[in-house]
């Protein structure tokens, strides 16, 4: 009982209310932008896929599974890093914010090897070595178990049971670059700029760097570049770092946000696809976002509809 009161008010102390206000008030509209976009990321697919009377298309919820497992846990990820990066626990807000991006691209890549029509790239040169092989065995372990290709495009959390053991593990193994790559190749990142894999990876090596603890994206590097002593408790604002965060947060959100409407535009049928777009582009939320890849995409989207 003791053990549990201590952690208590250790919470209270690292998550308390007056750093929270103090960042916030740094922050300012920076803030606001960064709030908007997490919750777009989150709520998009739950509105393309409701219909008109309140329920979730569950055809659709089927055939992007793996993909919403896993955007699901990113998007409380993001609130995670958000909420560290307002409580000055920096390296703990640009680490869990990497785990982000790493959940949203190995979702894609799981809801990919669940189309047929992807695998088969495996043969046409469009990925890398490490990457084609792995679709080769999984291609043939397919034949061999006898799975319809519709099986698993329509039930694709599917794919998680096929690549039990080692071949999952494979997977994870698998460096970010080698599958950012298939995914553009895939054209998981329409919209992201004219090369998503460079824009993406280049996020992931800064944030990267909190992971691997060089010593200036420790807490106490930080602290000692802005002249902070390195010792204060609680942790010192820094406005230096508020601002990076943030600024990596909105382009993690607006990767993240791409990749859910080109999902959705690959599952969603075309007219209702429009009309969410439509309605979303008005909305003062999204507006407010400032997702611009996002705003681009939806509006590409529309003239080509």
């Amino acid at each position: 009982m003791e053990n549990g009161r201590l952690v208590a008010k250790w919470c209270r102390r690292v998550y308390s209310d007056d750093l929270l206000r103090q960042s916030a008030g740094i922050a300012g509209d920076h803030l606001t932008s960064a709030e908007c976009a997490w919750k777009n990321f989150c709520l998009i697919p739950l509105r393309f896929l409701t219909a008109k009377d309140g329920r979730v298309k569950s055809w659709i919820f089927r055939r992007m599974g793996v993909f919403l497992m896993y955007h699901w846990e990113a998007g409380d990820m993001a609130r995670l890093s958000l909420v560290n990066a307002l409580c000055a626990q920096y390296n703990v807000a640009f680490t869990i914010l990497r785990s982000y991006l790493e959940l949203l691209v190995r979702g894609l890549l799981f809801q990919c090897l669940a189309q047929e029509k992807l695998r088969e790239t495996a043969r046409q040169g469009l990925t890398t070595n490490k990457l084609s092989l792995l679709l080769e065995h999984l291609s043939q372990l397919i034949k061999e178990q006898q799975i319809q290709s519709d099986e698993l495009e329509n039930n694709s959390i599917r794919i998680v049971d096929l690549l039990r053991g080692h071949r999952i593990r494979d997977l994870v193994r698998l460096d970010m670059m080698s599958i950012t790559k298939a995914l553009t190749a895939w054209n998981m990142f329409d919209g992201l700029g004219c090369n998503p894999a460079a824009t993406i990876y280049n996020l992931y090596g800064r944030l990267s760097q909190n992971v691997h603890e060089s010593v200036e994206y420790t807490d106490s590097g930080r602290a000692i570049k802005a002249g902070k002593d390195l010792f204060d408790w609680p942790r010192p604002i820094l406005p230096e770092s508020i601002s990076e965060f943030l600024g990596d947060f909105h382009l993690a959100m607006d990767i993240g946000t791409v990749a859910v409407l080109n999902q959705l535009f690959l599952n969603v049928p075309p007219q209702r696809f429009r009309e969410n777009c439509r309605r979303l582009s008005n909305e003062e939320s999204f507006r407010r976002s400032e997702l611009r890849h996002s705003t681009n995409l939806i509006k590409f989207r529309l003239r080509t509809a």
